[in-house]
Parts: C-alpha cells; sequence; structure tokens
C-alpha cells in the first residue's frame, strides 16, 4: 500500500488527484475512506480558487486606487508647476522693481496673487540672507512657518562689533514690522513709509546703514570721554547727530572752546556742520559742501 503524505495532500490539484483516487479505492477497498478524502480534498482545492480569487480582486482594486493616485499627484503637479512659474515671474518682476498689477488673471484672483506675492517676497529674502552672511550687515531668518521673518542688524565702527538690532516683520498680508527693540528715537517709522512696500530690499540697507551710523556716533562719543581729558561732553541727544563739546586750548593762557557739532546725514558717523567759539576770538563755522 502507497502511503498519502501530508505534502502530497497539500499539493493535490485536478491533475493529480486521478491517480491518487485510484491508489486510495484499490489499497483497502474501503469506500468511507475515498468518501472523507475526497470532502478533505475537495474542500482544499475550494479554499485555494477562493483565495486566488480573493487576491485578484485585491490586485485589482490595488491597481484602480494606483491609477486614481497617479491622476491625482499628476494634477497635483501641474497645479504646482503652474505657481512655481507664477512665483518665478513676480520674484523677478520684484528684483527689478517692475509694476505687478499686470499678474492679478495669471496669478488665478486676488487670494492667489497674494499667496504667490508672498512666496516671492520669501524667495527674495532667502536670497538676500545667503547675500549678507557673505558680505556682513543684517542676517534674515524664517519663522513662524514662513508667516514672518526676524531681521538682526549688526553693527561696528573700527572693526569693533557694537549692539545688535531685531526686528520682526509679520507677512500674512502685507509686509508690516510687528515688533523691534530699535531706539524709539529712531526714524524707523519714516523709513518704513519710504520703502518698506515697494523696495524691501532699500528698507533694509536703509536701516543697516542708519543703524551702524548711530552706533558708531555713540562709539565716538564714548571714546572722547574715555580717551580724551580736555575734552568734556556738554550736550547730546538719543540720536547723537548734536553734540556740544567743551575743550580745553593748550595755549600761555588756557581758553574754554566750545565746539558744536551738527550731523545733518543720519547715515553718516562724520559731522555735516561744525561751530567754534571760543573766549575773545571770533565765532566760526564750518559747514561740509552740499
Amino acid at each position: 500500500t502507497t502511503p498519502v503524505h501530508h505534502q502530497d495532500v497539500l499539493t493535490l490539484n485536478d491533475h493529480v488527484w486521478p491517480k491518487w483516487q485510484s491508489i486510495i479505492m484499490h489499497s483497502d477497498g474501503t469506500h468511507s475512506l475515498h468518501f472523507w478524502v475526497n470532502r478533505v480534498l475537495g474542500h482544499l482545492m475550494a479554499l485555494e480558487r477562493g483565495g486566488m480569487g480573493q487576491q485578484d480582486q485585491h490586485d485589482s482594486q490595488r491597481l484602480e486606487m494606483l491609477k486614481a493616485r497617479a491622476v491625482t499627484l499628476r494634477a497635483k503637479r501641474d497645479q504646482i508647476k503652474q505657481q512655481t512659474d507664477v512665483v518665478k515671474i513676480l520674484k523677478d518682476k520684484i528684483s527689478k522693481d517692475l509694476p505687478l498689477e499686470d499678474d492679478a488673471a495669471a496669478a488665478g484672483g486676488f487670494i492667489e496673487q497674494q499667496k504667490s506675492m508672498l512666496t516671492a517676497w520669501r524667495m527674495q529674502l532667502k536670497d538676500l540672507q545667503r547675500a549678507h552672511h557673505l558680505i556682513g550687515g543684517y542676517e534674515l531668518v524664517e519663522c513662524k512657518e514662513g508667516k514672518s521673518v526676524c531681521v538682526s542688524f549688526h553693527t561696528a565702527f573700527e572693526g569693533v562689533y557694537l549692539e545688535t538690532y531685531n526686528m520682526e516683520l509679520d507677512l500674512t498680508r502685507t509686509v508690516q514690522i510687528s515688533r523691534h527693540n530699535i531706539p524709539p528715537s529712531f526714524p524707523l517709522e519714516s523709513f518704513a513709509k519710504q520703502n518698506l512696500q515697494k523696495d524691501f530690499k532699500a528698507f533694509l540697507q536703509t536701516l543697516s546703514q542708519n543703524l551702524n551710523a548711530l552706533a558708531a556716533r555713540r562709539r565716538q562719543v564714548c571714546l572722547l570721554k574715555e580717551l580724551v581729558g580736555s575734552v568734556e561732553v556738554m550736550e547730546s541727544n538719543q540720536l547723537c547727530n548734536i553734540l556740544v563739546l567743551m575743550c580745553t586750548a593748550q595755549s600761555e593762557t588756557p581758553k574754554a572752546v566750545l565746539c558744536t557739532l551738527e550731523y545733518g546725514d543720519l547715515s553718516q558717523c562724520l559731522p555735516t556742520r561744525v561751530s567754534i567759539e571760543c573766549e575773545g576770538t571770533t565765532h566760526h563755522n564750518l559747514t561740509e559742501p552740499g
């Protein structure tokens, strides 16, 4: 008698089943054995066919899902490409100071135009950040998931680093100053009205230049007090654009000399007008040529 192994039963199909059926029928002539084996093997083959059918159905459903996903991704890709093209156009126009009104239709309406504008502003700010990391001046850091940008202005005088001023700009709608630590006497609002909306690069450059000049004038006042004993600072304001100095003239008879320095250009650290008064002499005014 030929035994029926477990591994043979699991691999039975329609082609090998008649062979095993003949072997079982002639092994001991018991019809009940044939009946139960037939039931078991038939059930196994039914399970196998059902499993293959379910697998085919699952593969078909997955294929349809992947096709739908591919269509969605292609549409998203085309949309992003269109938005990217609009942003590039806006960024180029911003860099070249060209008007932006004609791009409203291309940007897909007012809201989409505003989004594209903000993206273009961010791209320009990142370009400026890379440049100023190399040449110094100020640094820009994007924060609040792109809704604002923080600017740090580093000041220096004759190779010595001085104060650092920080400012946060809100980019959600239009570019606006949300907070800063710039001195209240500094004409920040005036500079913002001039260039913040129409020329952001010029706005940052103007602030950096004027803050460096302010830090330089303050540094000069400190150096006068520390190093020159014959000079006394009589009067100075917050911007250090007006300085009144009392000096002692070295002569046979020491005389007091009153020197007034006026800084008409806040972006410079040198005075534009100097007034000198001395006892017993004529009053002198020196003005920088315009």
